[in-house]
This record gives structure tokens, sequence and C-alpha cells, in this order.
């Protein structure tokens, strides 16, 4: 039995080899296959890695607006190679939903209980050292999840990412950051630096596929910021591969 391409489908592949592109690489892939450390987020990433190679332990804060690549620099952290274990917790709301998103990344027994969850991972980390991450996206942050970080920080480095982690009163939780790093907006060379690689990595060896006048609009639209930059440039593509031009012009950014 045959199957037929729907032409819709058959005129996006035929326009993607045109372009020499094997799909738009601005959709947000979970697997972060088109994810470009700028040179901000590549010494964070050392930093960090540093502290958990030399087994350090204390809280390292990243902060910043909106749409500005917290959530995707934590994924980045948290798929990091190491010699030791390397734990990742997504949106825990409560103590308890971190310790058992820390458990379940380490592979410990599962328990339900909050209290035999904590007394199982803090014997864990007596024996073994294990880096956490931790991303507060979404959270609205409350004193016991604090208290819970910071009794982990005091036996491994946590890194907490969020919108406004800076202002969160760790001092009350008898633990002072070790680190803080604010992520800042791209300027206009990193932003083109990102966009132009991104599309190497999708194929596009030679030739840039936006135009400067577009990638001038880009930046003025996003203003620098990541994700509005990512979203503007997908849909600037998307117009590109309904139509019949060869590169990214101004207009088609909106």
């Amino acid at each position: 039995m045959t199957t037929t391409t729907p032409p819709e489908l058959l005129q996006r592949t035929l326009r993607l080899q045109m372009l020499r592109l094997l799909e738009n690489p601005f959709e947000d892939f979970a697997d972060g296959r088109y994810f470009v450390a700028t040179p901000q987020v590549a010494r964070i990433y050392q930093e960090v890695r540093q502290r958990w190679l030399s087994a350090a332990r204390g809280l390292v804060l990243i902060d910043g607006e909106p749409g500005s690549g917290k959530s995707t620099l934590a994924r980045f952290l948290a798929g990091g190679h190491l010699p030791s274990p390397l734990a990742f917790a997504f949106a825990p709301r409560t103590p308890n939903r971190l310790l058992k998103l820390i458990n379940e990344d380490l592979g410990l027994p599962r328990i339900k209980e909050q209290k035999g969850r904590r007394e199982r991972l803090l014997a864990y980390l007596r024996e073994h050292y294990a880096g956490m991450v931790v991303d507060l996206h979404g959270v609205t942050f409350n004193p016991a999840l604090g208290q819970q970080i910071a009794e982990l920080a005091a036996q491994t480095t946590v890194v907490v990412t969020g919108y406004a982690v800076f202002t969160y009163p760790w001092a009350s939780w008898e633990v002072k950051p070790a680190a803080r790093y604010l992520l800042s907006p791209w300027d206009y060379d990193t932003l083109v630096f990102v966009v132009e690689e991104i599309t190497r990595r999708a194929g596009r060896v030679m030739g840039s596929l936006f135009t400067a006048e577009a990638l001038e609009r880009l930046y003025l639209l996003s203003q620098g910021n990541p994700r509005e930059a990512l979203r503007i440039a997908h849909a600037g593509l998307e117009a590109l591969l309904q139509g019949q031009g060869a590169t990214v012009e101004p207009w088609m950014l909106g």
C-alpha cells in the first residue's frame, strides 16, 4: 500500500532543500540540538562545572528577565557530563516535589513521604557527591522550599535558576550564595552569531539565510531578548518557506 505526501508537506520539503536546511531550526526542540552557548553562557558553564568537579558546596544563583534563557541554561548545565552524578529538578513547587525529582534523577529508591525522601537523599549525599540544578520556572517561591534548597546547598553545589532569585531571603535560611550570575540581553553581534550558528547547524553552511537588514530588524524588534529573537526568527523563516524568496527579508519578521 502506497501513501501520498500532502502537497503542503511536499512543498515545504522542497523549499527546505532549496534553502539548504534540514528543518526550521528555530523550533523549540526539547533536545536542545540548536542550543548555542554565548560567551556569557560558556563562562557560567565552565565556572559551575569547575565547582562540581572540585566537589564544592554552596548556592549558585542565575537570574534574568523573562525570556533571557534561564531555563535553557538550566537544561544545558544539567546535561553536562561529569564523573559524579548530576540531578535536575524542573519547577518544583514544594519541598516534597523537589526531593522527589532529585531522588528520581539520582536513581534512589522511591519513597512517598517527604521525611523519608529527605533522609534518604541526605544519607546518599553523605557518601556520594552529586551536583544539582533547580529551575524555578513559574514557581511561586516559599520559605519551606528555600529552606530545603539551603539544606542541600550545605552538601553540594546547587544551581538555582529563576526570575528574581537574587531577591529571595537566602540569609534567613542560613545560606550565602557562593556565586551570582545575571543573564544579560544579547548585543547585536551576539544575536548575529547565534542566528548564523543555528542555521549553519541546520545545514546552511554557505551564505547567510537572513539579510543584513533582516538581522538589524530582528535585533530592533527583540531588543536582544533571546526568547523573542528566536520566536521572531522562527516566524520569519516560516514566511520564507511559504514564499518564493531565497533569504529572510525584514518585512517577513513583522
